[in-house]
């Protein structure tokens, strides 16, 4: 059975936009109860990572307290560094960056 054709008024048209000069509406058929179609990102719904499952999800991943131990470590590391230049130890680049500052809670 060939797929279904747009001509035939039978299926929904993908919502696409072209990005090309004329900003045309893309040609191809939109995937079953999606408004694109599979070249424009059209996926079945249990393959969308949603909320703790994201790789990119990060909330609640570090309390106040971290965040703020950390920012306190980062200074006196900052610190240590800029005695190691002073007393010639240490030589080369510095730390690249805006310099951390200390949290109060």
């Amino acid at each position: 059975m060939p797929l279904p054709n747009i001509l035939s008024g039978k299926t929904k048209r993908c919502k696409a936009k072209c990005k090309a000069r004329l900003g045309e509406q893309c040609h191809n058929p939109a995937a079953y109860g999606m408004l694109v179609c599979r070249y424009h990102g059209a996926r079945k719904p249990e393959t969308i990572m949603r909320g703790a499952n994201h790789p990119q999800h990060k909330k609640g991943l570090e309390t106040l307290e971290a965040k703020a131990e950390r920012s306190q470590r980062l200074c006196e590391l900052r610190e240590l560094e800029a005695l190691a230049f002073a007393m010639g130890i240490a030589s080369g680049h510095r730390w690249r960056g805006r310099k951390p500052t200390p949290m109060d809670l």
